[in-house]
């Protein structure tokens, strides 16, 4: 149990630290950040939030804001994690930590949770510069711990489940080939919702930008359900099927390295 734990904490470290330390990571969030910083410049929409939190309430807001963020950051974590395994393969790491004693189980969860914290850095800290920003407009606080609880709940289900199949995968396919249709699906399954029109996945409860998490637990802080009748226990099920579908994913990915391992 020991020599288990010892190589989660050894590989979570290393994971977190070579993934925080790309370029790449800050590059893409910060051109992301950008055409926000300049949507929000050339929009009310930091002008509206005092007339919002006027007529609504503080966690309303933050729900609000929970949502809006977890509508377009996360399709950057799921781009960003999906040559984790890849990289391993083309620098031989793979076959290298193969032949320690270490558990593959504890490794590969290092691997997956180190990584994908390591790659919501960014988006965490953007949206606390804006959690910051209601706090200084509203001076309530409790402002930080509501955003810490909107933040865990509307957040971090949705990132947990595409964080695994972005580990996943690319175990199956080129890597190209994943972010294209991940690419495709975020915008078709969770950034186009509203259209009732259309079939979509993000009117599920395996939404990962949070439906029935957002209108069903906190009420809809305000946007048109577009006819999703959310009630607090489908908001409970989103979240206990998400974390559960990411943990299927992760141990069916573990069964194949074990597999490819027999191979070699």
């Amino acid at each position: 149990m020991a020599n288990r734990y010892a190589s989660f904490l050894g590989s979570f470290r290393y994971e977190f630290l070579m993934q925080i330390r790309r370029r790449a990571l800050w590059i893409t969030f910060s051109i992301v950040f950008t055409l926000f910083g300049l949507f929000f410049a050339m929009s009310d929409f930091l002008k509206d939030i005092p007339t919002f939190l006027t007529h609504n309430s503080l966690t309303t807001v933050l729900v609000f804001w929970s949502f809006y963020i977890n509508t377009y950051m996360p399709i950057c974590v799921g781009i960003l994690l999906a040559d984790r395994l890849p990289r391993d393969r083309k620098h031989n790491i793979d076959e290298l930590l193969m032949t320690l004693p270490a558990s593959l189980e504890a490794r590969l969860l290092g691997k997956y949770l180190g990584s994908m914290f390591a790659t919501l850095t960014p988006l965490f800290l953007f949206y606390i510069s804006g959690v910051c920003y209601i706090l200084c407009i509203s001076g309530n606080p409790l402002t930080f711990l509501l955003g810490m609880l909107t933040f865990l709940l509307i957040i971090m289900p949705g990132s947990i489940f595409i964080s695994s199949f972005s580990l996943d995968c690319p175990a199956f396919m080129k890597v190209p080939a994943y972010q294209f249709l991940f690419i495709g699906y975020w915008v078709w399954g969770n950034i186009f919702w509203f259209r009732s029109e259309l079939f979509t996945l993000g009117r599920t409860l395996i939404s990962p930008i949070g439906i029935y998490i957002t209108f069903g637990i906190f009420g809809g802080a305000g946007f048109d359900t577009k006819g999703i009748h959310a009630t607090f226990w489908q908001g409970i099920a989103s979240i206990l099927i998400l974390l559960g579908i990411a943990l299927l994913v992760i141990v069916a990915l573990t069964r194949y390295l074990k597999w490819q391992k027999t191979r070699l």
